[in-house]
């Protein structure tokens, strides 16, 4: 039987109010740009890096989604109606703020846009970890200004910030999350904060590679490059397909939307299927070279939404300034 009204939710703002917690976001923004500042002299880089995911992996523009026909009535709002077929542009990155080798122990992310019916999109934002180091965009903040400093003090400076409980915890979570990767065909991601869902009420959203593409492609040993070439490979001789997925809020405990460092776990929230997400098979190496360029020039914001999908959670909230902020000045040089 179907949930036909969402749990009892609400958001609380940092500082009391929408107002308060939007100065400390404005604060937080000039810490992240010197961050990112850090990062371009680290890569000896002329012009300024993404402060996060600074190196692309693969960028298209001609996938698609495809909504499920037999999407549930509660997740129908706006575009996202059974059978609808949307193109969609894709970036996947590597984490870290300093281009780095792609055998390099990390995390990865996949960015999505959604070209919708009213002419505008859809931006969604996942890393291949279910859960967040930072239960907060303070503490996200505070991390990355120890982090861009000396690593031999790193633990020392955190246990002050942070506390030796919180410490450990983060260090733990960043010790699991970034690691080898050999194939993002064969990668899981997940949104790791909250978005409104329209009636549905508040959702995280993942997504994960279709059961039925298994891969025939051999992945290349770990290069510089071995995720690009490993995708690009794949990409020649057949499709790649991933399944959307929906988790509905079931209450402030079990699945909190302040906390970004509670995992929604499957037991809890299990995951909905709700839309196919396709890349065409295609050469990228001789007709995908101006996507590429394209595809990097995108500053994708979870906040490039309907307002029938808006961001929930302190750490969601805080990216609508943050990730403005970085943006324009990585656009800008």
């Amino acid at each position: 039987m179907e949930r036909h009204l969402p749990a009892t939710w609400s958001e609380i703002f940092e500082g009391g109010s929408m107002e308060a917690e939007h100065r400390l976001f404005l604060t937080l923004a000039q810490d992240i740009l010197r961050v990112q500042e850090l990062n371009r002299e680290r890569a000896s880089a002329s012009q300024a890096l993404r402060t996060f995911h600074a190196k692309m992996v693969i960028g298209v523009t001609n996938a698609h989604l495809v909504i499920s026909s037999d999407l549930p009535e509660r997740f129908r709002v706006e575009y996202f109606t059974p059978g609808a077929r949307l193109p969609a542009t894709i970036r996947l990155s590597n984490a870290s703020g300093v281009p780095q080798s792609d055998s390099t122990a990390d995390m990865r992310g996949m960015a999505l846009r959604i070209s919708i019916p009213s002419g505008s999109f859809h931006d969604l934002l996942l890393t291949n970890f279910p859960v967040s180091h930072a239960r907060n965009a303070r503490q996200f903040v505070n991390f990355a200004r120890i982090a861009s400093g000396d690593r031999a003090t790193m633990a020392q400076r955190m246990t002050a910030q942070f506390g030796k409980e919180e410490t450990a915890r983060i260090l733990s979570n960043l010790k699991e999350a970034a690691r080898p990767c050999a194939s993002l065909l064969q990668e899981r991601f997940w949104s790791r904060g909250a978005i409104l869902w329209g009636q549905a009420g508040p959702v995280r959203f993942n997504i994960r590679p279709s059961i039925a593409d298994k891969s025939t492609v051999k992945a290349p040993a770990s290069t510089a490059d071995s995720l690009t070439r490993d995708f690009v490979a794949n990409l020649r001789t057949a499709e790649v397909i991933y399944r959307l997925a929906l988790q509905e809020f079931v209450s402030e405990t079990i699945t909190p939307i302040e906390d970004g460092a509670v995992e929604w776990k499957e037991a809890d929230a299990p995951s909905i299927d709700v839309a196919t997400l396709v890349i065409p098979k295609q050469d990228i190496d001789s007709d995908g070279q101006r996507a590429l360029a394209v595809v990097d020039g995108v500053a994708f914001n979870p906040w490039n939404a309907p307002s029938s999908f808006r961001p929930l959670g302190n750490l969601m909230r805080a990216r609508k300034v943050v990730y403005a902020a970085s943006a324009e000045k990585w656009l800008r040089t």
